[in-house]
């Protein structure tokens, strides 16, 4: 696709600008020809008027001063008659001889008279006015004013072509980009063949790759779900059996028990990533918010002793709340790795307020203000320059936090953040708040 195709939607700016300019160039013609053709006339007929008062005055004071067998010229376009009884002044025009009083415009063959007829008492004079001149310079005016307006309408098409050049230019230069961003054709095809018909082209083809994209995501995360479950599932069985059949040592027990939890963890994540990849929703379900915050502490347990981390878990059992567990789950875990990277030596306490808000707040070092606004953004690592934990894992950086803000949209949760780095007030937390549909139940309720 080539600048110099210019398609319809250059021409109807092209068109639309400059019929605009000739509509108004063509109103201001016609006006300003009308505006002087009324001139001329009104001109004539002031002339007319002054000429016959000193007619009239001069005809009732003497008898001589029109003759009466011929006519008086008053000028090169001007000359009167004088009637006396009825009688035909030699020399009029039959088409001045049977006027009435007043004044009348004639147009005989070629000519234009303007003709004045008034009653003086002693007959009737008749005064004519020739304005073929006249009349000759409104169509020279005329014809001026239509080429100026010609030259007008050529200016304003050349400068329309620019402006539509301008104005389509970045539809254009848009399209351009597109076409090279994404070759192919579109599965949708396209009836306009302009600029707009190439655009909406472009559209279609990266809208397919990006349904594509989001496609090969989806299955991704599906395959991925699938293919990893059996192994777990194996995993999870195998360690199961062994700790039924097998005569273990605490420790060896220990270990399984947590390779277990470990297994159950991974799956939960799979289902996260899952929906989150999917952007659905899981059914709710009655979750007991004590148990979920102990199952997501569990998974960071050695992290966190290893880190200095200690866990205060002041949430009541019977905190029921109707939602999606994994989704509570995958939120939960990442606020804890989070402290367990950035916060330890510290102590993290949850707690469950009155007015149904989880809050994880840690006596940390703190986050620096300038880094609060940006901190559920994918991959801002702002607060990392203050952390050596977890330096060496490049490619998680700033990643945690995002996840757990990305649910929490999907969900209609609310998660903020407050921090202080001030010694009385020194630490961090962070507060989520449910949908209203998620309900809080009594706390006497049993634990699920």
């Amino acid at each position: 696709m080539t600048r110099a195709a210019t398609g319809t939607l250059t021409q109807r700016v092209v068109w639309a600008l400059t019929g605009t300019v000739a509509l108004f160039v063509t109103a201001l013609a016609l006006l300003a020809y009308l505006t002087f053709d009324q001139m001329e006339d009104d001109l004539v007929n002031d002339i007319l008027n002054t000429e016959m008062d000193r007619l009239v005055q001069h005809a009732r004071a003497s008898d001589e001063f029109l003759p009466r067998q011929g006519a008086r010229e008053l000028g090169g376009s001007m000359r009167a008659w004088m009637s006396v009884d009825g009688q035909r002044p030699a020399g009029i025009p039959d088409e001045v001889l049977g006027l009435d009083s007043g004044l009348h415009l004639i147009e005989p063959g070629a000519y234009t008279w303007h003709v004045m007829v008034a009653e003086t008492g002693r007959g009737k004079v008749y005064l004519l006015y020739d304005a073929t001149d006249n009349e000759e310079r409104v169509h020279d005016f005329g014809l001026i004013v239509l080429g100026v307006g010609a030259i007008c309408v050529v200016g304003a098409y050349a400068l329309s072509r620019r402006v539509a050049t301008v104005a389509v230019g970045p539809l254009l230069d848009l399209t351009d980009r597109l076409s090279t961003w994404a070759p192919g054709s579109p599965d949708m095809a396209v009836t306009r063949d302009d600029e707009a018909g190439r655009l909406i082209e472009a559209f279609n083809r990266v809208q397919n790759q990006v349904d594509r994209s989001i496609a090969r995501e989806r299955e991704f995360a599906g395959n991925l779900s699938h293919e990893v479950r059996t192994p777990l599932a194996a995993i999870r069985s195998d360690s199961e059996l062994m700790l039924l059949t097998q005569a273990l040592t605490p420790d060896q027990r220990t270990r399984l028990t947590r390779v277990m939890e470990n297994v159950d963890d991974v799956i939960v994540c799979l289902e996260s990533a899952r929906a989150v990849a999917r952007d659905q929703l899981l059914p709710p379900a009655p979750v007991d918010i004590a148990d979920c915050m102990e199952d997501a502490w569990r998974g960071y347990e050695v992290q966190a002793q290893n880190a200095g981390l200690r866990f205060d878990n002041q949430i009541a059992p019977g905190h029921i709340l109707t939602l999606d567990r994994y989704a509570l789950l995958t939120v939960l875990r990442n606020l804890v790795r989070n402290a367990v990277e950035h916060a330890a030596p510290a102590t993290l306490t949850t707690r469950f307020t009155d007015h149904g808000v989880l809050e994880l707040s840690d006596d940390g070092k703190g986050i620096a203000e300038a880094d609060l606004p940006f901190l559920f953004r994918r991959y801002y690592s702002g607060r990392m320059r203050d952390s050596s934990v977890g330096a060496h894992d490049e490619t998680a950086r700033g990643l945690g936090l995002a996840i757990a803000k990305r649910v929490c949209d999907m969900q209609g949760w609310s998660l903020t953040v407050e921090s202080s780095r001030e010694p009385a007030t020194r630490g961090t937390r962070f507060s989520l708040r449910f949908a209203a549909e998620a309900g809080v139940a009594p706390k006497t309720q049993e634990r699920i």
